[in-house]
């Protein structure tokens, strides 16, 4: 579950409290975890677990406190690198953004 941390050269860089509309978009798991999308609704910003095409938990995501994170079995914090354009969820390791097709 513990990935070791690769891509981000400074752990200091990866922020916790940043705009909501730079991460949005797909990410994809080097590692193998879930696809993730973060999507704007019009009012909130959600995010989309994909395990397949049928299976695709919807988390609001939330910001409290400086954290931001969102509830799928438990809270799972968000921090955004963007010198190196890496997101990272806190039980679920790194992610690249996505090629748009």
């Amino acid at each position: 579950m513990f990935r070791k941390n690769s891509n981000v050269s400074d752990p200091c860089t990866a922020r916790t409290h940043f705009p909501l509309r730079e991460i949005a978009g797909r990410w994809v798991s080097p590692g193998g975890s879930p696809e993730v999308r973060i999507v704007f609704t019009g009012t909130r910003y959600r995010l989309e677990f994909s395990y397949d095409a049928a299976t695709v938990f919807t988390c609001p995501i939330r910001h409290q406190w400086g954290v931001t994170f969102f509830y799928l079995y438990g809270r799972i914090r968000i921090s955004y690198d963007a010198e190196s354009d890496v997101l990272i969820l806190s039980d679920y390791g790194e992610y690249i953004r996505a090629d748009e097709e």
